[in-house]
């Protein structure tokens, strides 16, 4: 139980950030990092069920990261998801994160943010995080940023043209997703399962 709320608090601050900021500061996943070790040390030499979980998530999150698809605070959430004790715990806390972010992307949609590109000036897209960036419009002309949404605005920021224009699709806030879900599901153990919740490291 420990170790969950070790990786809850990291995760209750985590989706604060990503939903405020679209962005999560390495240090705040120092008390999940904290857990996860506690999980491991805990069940050790019993670890194949743990190490099978976060090995599979583990390599999926690296790879999307790697190639760009997610950011790498989205790839270091699911990975501590699955580095949660409980025998279920990937798939509890994915269902919540998933119930999550239905709901929250389809009044998105309703809304007109969540499909298809926009343009907004530069001045608004360096004020909002909320942004991806496909291409930057500048005195005519069309410049296509990098596709690997870590690099994408980093790429745009240390390019910036005064009057520019920014072409861009609404980032969803990946981690606050995963976040909720894993609160929600630690929830759900103490209402539900407090038994199995307490008997856990």
């Amino acid at each position: 139980m420990l170790s969950q709320l070790l990786i809850g608090s990291s995760f209750a601050v985590a989706s604060y950030q990503d939903v405020k900021e679209r962005a999560v500061n390495d240090i705040v996943w120092v008390p999940a990092l904290i857990g996860s070790a506690y999980v491991i040390y805990s069940m050790f030499p019993n670890l194949e069920l743990q190490l099978i979980k976060l090995g599979l998530i583990g390599g999926i999150a690296l790879m999307f990261a790697y190639l760009g698809a997610v950011g790498q605070a989205d790839s270091i959430a699911l990975v501590f998801v699955a580095a949660d004790p409980y025998q279920l715990s990937p798939i509890l806390p994915l269902i919540g994160g998933a119930a999550v972010a239905l709901g929250h992307i389809g009044y998105e949609a309703v809304t007109g943010n969540a499909w298809g590109s926009r343009t907004i000036p530069i001045e608004r897209f360096l004020k909002e995080q909320k942004w991806i960036p496909e291409a930057v419009i500048a005195d005519g002309v069309r410049e296509e940023v990098n596709n690997d949404v870590n690099v994408a605005r980093e790429e745009v920021e240390a390019n910036q043209k005064l009057g520019a224009m920014v072409e861009v699709k609404y980032g969803v806030p990946t981690v606050a997703y995963l976040g909720i879900g894993y609160l929600a599901y630690l929830a759900y153990l103490l209402i539900f399962n407090q038994a199995a919740l307490s008997s856990l490291p």
